[in-house]
């Protein structure tokens, strides 16, 4: 019902005199150019910066692994910690002290 009042709607009252024809004949005007976008220069920003090998950290693979060899054998809480912090550190790059 109401997909039969969308289409026959504009035919009844969306007219106002005009006619089918004109109405047609109306939407086909000359396109009208669209307005060019300003493009803003590209700025290269580095990708990684390189820091001394005193300074660059370690990778949360090698934190977990230190941190799961202090667990102790059956200890399933501490090794699920580490895994968390693992994860923490692959999805944030910083690992939770």
């Amino acid at each position: 019902m109401m997909l039969a009042l969308f289409l026959v709607w504009p035919m009844i009252f969306g007219q106002h005199g005009e006619g089918a024809a004109a109405a047609a004949t109306a939407t086909r005007e000359a396109p009208k150019p669209i307005p060019a976008v300003a493009v803003a220069a590209v700025i290269p920003i580095p990708a990684k910066v390189s820091l001394p090998a005193a300074i660059a950290p370690k990778s949360c693979y090698k934190r977990y692994q230190a941190a799961f060899q202090k667990c102790a054998r059956g200890d399933q809480a501490c090794s699920i910690n580490a895994a968390d912090q693992w994860d923490l550190c692959e999805a944030t790059g910083f690992w939770p002290e």
